[in-house]
């Protein structure tokens, strides 16, 4: 008989993997192997909760989910962005020039109640302990502005540069908009030939890595350029435990 709920060293054995940066759908079918409910491997990977649609590739893993937020939620977390927004600045081998990335970007690190709430929704929807997570960061693309395209794994010559003591290698990307644009500003995944464009309360995921750790190349993103109005939109960056 199939099992309908996960004993604790399956739950440690989930919430490890997913911090490795493991695909969703490889630990899924594990659990499913191993006899679990088809549901409890669901429940467990919270990030089935949402209402995701995944991209269909062998080459990325990468979901959609519609209404992760309210349009209420957004623009009050958009209303917190504005007052503290400063030019964004990109990790590079110094080759990089200053049309690469030309928004502005703000830590949400503040004791806001929308940002704390944000912060449990997004791990809670991803199963991962916060722990394993960078502050979320708002952008905001004016006219024009846009983020040339990128990975957001961290290369070799970054990875020291950018590790902690408990935090090493990023994982998993989370991104929502906060805005319909007009005309601009998709999410364009330039290897894979897909295009997400800005919808208000829509999150976009992805995972960065390769079942073998590496980065994966295919996650090559460009925030392109907004031809009408704005872009406000939320990102927060998951990592491997050191």
């Amino acid at each position: 008989m199939a099992r309908t709920e996960l004993p604790q060293e399956w739950k440690d054995w989930v919430a490890h993997n997913v911090a490795r940066g493991c695909a969703i759908g490889d630990l899924f079918s594990t659990l499913v192997r191993e006899g679990f409910t088809p549901e409890a491997a669901e429940r467990e990977l919270n990030i089935r909760r949402v209402a995701l649609k995944r991209f269909a590739s062998d080459r990325v893993e990468l979901y959609t989910a519609e209404r992760f937020l309210e349009p209420a939620e957004c623009e009050e977390l958009i209303d917190i962005i504005k007052q503290h927004l400063r030019p964004s600045t990109i990790s590079h081998d110094g080759t990089a020039d200053n049309s690469f990335r030309t928004s502005r970007t703000c830590d949400l690190v503040g004791g806001e109640k929308a940002v704390r709430m944000l912060d449990e929704r997004i791990c809670g929807a991803m199963g991962i302990d916060p722990a394993m997570a960078e502050p979320s960061q708002g952008q905001y693309y004016e006219l024009g502005q846009e983020f040339k395209p990128h990975t957001d794994y961290f290369e070799p010559y970054e990875l020291e540069r950018n590790a902690t003591r408990t935090l090493g290698q990023r994982t998993w990307t989370f991104m929502i908009y906060l805005n319909d644009v007009e005309a601009g500003g998709e999410t364009k995944f330039v290897n894979v030939g897909l295009a997400v464009p800005p919808k208000q309360g829509s999150a976009v995921i992805w995972n960065n890595l390769r079942s073998d750790g590496s980065g994966n190349y295919d996650t090559l993103h460009h925030g392109t350029p907004v031809r009408t109005g704005y872009k406000a939109i939320i990102t927060k960056w998951f990592r491997r435990p050191r």
